[in-house]
């Protein structure tokens, strides 16, 4: 069966009210409150079935909903963004080796270890 009649056959077969989950990408808002406590929460989504999919940062809610989805790989991290940046990119590299056992690539990803720290931001 070629490409399009198996999609087409496949697409009788779902719901009517079958949708794509599309990803709203997040960017996380930092306060003085979060620079006090010296971490704060990240959330990424990638689809389960590609290791090669787009990465993306998404909002604590999105991730909750997402959370148990099977489509998709989810990580949270605990991302250090006060103290030296010696602290800061030690604390921060063993995160992303940990969350790399879900995300291989999230190291890819994240390459700015200092990302949201003051002493990145020039604050």
């Amino acid at each position: 069966m070629d490409s399009k009649k198996r999609y087409k056959t496949l697409k009788k077969t779902l719901p009517k009210n079958y949708s794509v989950r599309t990803i709203k990408p997040f960017v996380p808002t930092i306060t003085e409150d979060d620079y006090t406590l010296g971490y704060i929460q990240r959330y990424f989504v990638q689809k389960a079935n590609d290791k090669n999919s787009i990465i993306y940062e998404i909002s604590p809610n999105t991730f909750n909903t997402l959370l148990a989805n099977v489509f998709f790989k989810t990580v949270r991290l605990n991302w250090k963004i006060s103290g030296t940046d010696d602290e800061i990119k030690t604390v921060n590299k063993k995160v992303l080796i940990y969350a790399s056992k879900t995300i291989p690539a999230i190291t890819l990803y994240l390459p700015n270890l200092l990302q949201f720290s003051k002493n990145n931001l020039g604050i």
